[in-house]
């Protein structure tokens, strides 16, 4: 054999390897995590942080934010097993909490975030009371980002809560909990509030780059209600090519996860083409078994899987049922989202589990 030939083959064998290489590193995952969740350092929730941490851990989560109330906990002062799986992790974070029911998670913070204090008229654009939530809010995101983290507004429908409108006004928020499985925060509206999927709906529609999150917001890890904030009942599926505290929170910056409240899918794919999803029946059925879910009730209906594509003003696209669709893009829409439902009969009523896509961006 010559030289020559050899050299070739030894090229080719570099670059062969090292696409292969390239292509291993780039291979995603999905890692389900929780964003949201207390301990009693909270003062008003019944479990230790390692408890906790513990408790996720044990039901194949792959990260946790133990978010306490101001308060920053250091995942390096929680004490895990020392034979635990690998693939579990601690994000650092903190609820910023501050005046009129305004909370938001700070996510990856380099340390503790403290809260706004009280705001004062003069402070507030034009001296209007209507502006005072939006400057809040602004407030927490500003201060969440110099402390290297991301901001996710909690519970925008617990008690007065904050309106599309003053969601609108704040700038460099990227994500608010769309589902908090929390019994009192009003997920699908009331009297004072319209659900959080209008609200998303109404920020998408006003340009407004916003991914929805599911959480826990969970309290009570020794008590089990559907009336308790328990865990469980919310969460985020992640899609990174590793497991790290960096690299989750960059994917979520970037919209590469689905919420859940119990449904979980196969494929989740998107071009300015097209739109499709498949459910992963398996994982979902085996899922909403659990006696920790609570699903939204509703008056009877046919059991199973529909799957909703819907766009500007929350026009519903295009409503499948069954297990997988896609749609094509139209051309003059500025976003297209998903929604899965699985509905399940109860004796008189109906209860719906949830997974919720993040929009693809045409604006």
């Amino acid at each position: 054999m010559s030289k020559s030939i050899v050299k070739i083959i030894v090229v080719l064998g570099i670059i062969i390897s090292a696409c292969s290489s390239k292509s291993e590193e780039r291979e995603l995952k999905w890692f389900k995590g929780n964003t949201h969740s207390h301990t009693t350092l909270s003062g008003h929730a019944d479990t230790h942080p390692d408890t906790v941490a513990l408790w996720y851990l044990e039901r194949d989560y792959n990260f946790l934010i133990l978010s306490e109330h101001n308060l920053f906990i250091d995942p390096h002062n929680v004490h895990l097993p020392e034979n635990r799986r690998e693939d579990f992790i601690l994000i650092p974070g903190e609820e910023v909490s501050d005046h009129y029911a305004i909370h938001t998670t700070g996510m990856n913070v380099a340390h503790a975030v403290f809260p706004t204090g009280p705001i004062e008229l003069k402070e507030v654009p034009d001296g209007k009371f209507d502006n005072m939530k939006s400057h809040l809010i602004q407030k927490h995101v500003d201060t969440i980002r110099k402390s290297h983290g991301v901001p996710i507004l909690n519970h925008p429908n617990w008690l007065s809560g904050a309106s599309a409108a003053q969601i609108e006004q704040v700038e460099n928020l990227h994500m608010i909990e769309l589902y908090n499985g929390h019994p009192d925060v009003n997920n699908f509206g009331n009297r004072k509030h319209a659900s959080m999927e209008i609200k998303w709906d109404s920020l998408l529609t006003a340009g407004k780059k916003m991914y929805g999150v599911s959480s826990d917001d969970a309290h009570f890890f020794q008590k089990w209600a559907e009336d308790e904030s328990n865990p469980g009942r919310g969460w985020v599926m992640v899609q990174s090519d590793e497991l790290t505290a960096d690299a989750i929170t960059n994917a979520m910056i970037k919209g590469d996860f689905y919420s859940s409240s119990g449904v979980m899918l196969d494929k989740v794919e998107m071009d300015k083409s097209s739109y499709s999803i498949e459910v992963d029946i398996e994982s979902s059925l085996n899922e909403i078994k659990s006696p920790l879910l609570v699903g939204f009730k509703t008056p009877k209906e046919d059991e199973g899987f529909s799957i909703e594509f819907i766009s500007d003003g929350g026009k519903i696209l295009k409503k499948v049922r069954g297990t997988s669709a896609k749609i094509k893009i139209p051309a003059d829409v500025n976003y297209v989202r998903a929604k899965i439902t699985y509905s399940r009969a109860l004796s008189s009523e109906s209860e719906r589990f949830y997974a919720w896509t993040q929009p693809l961006f045409l604006f």
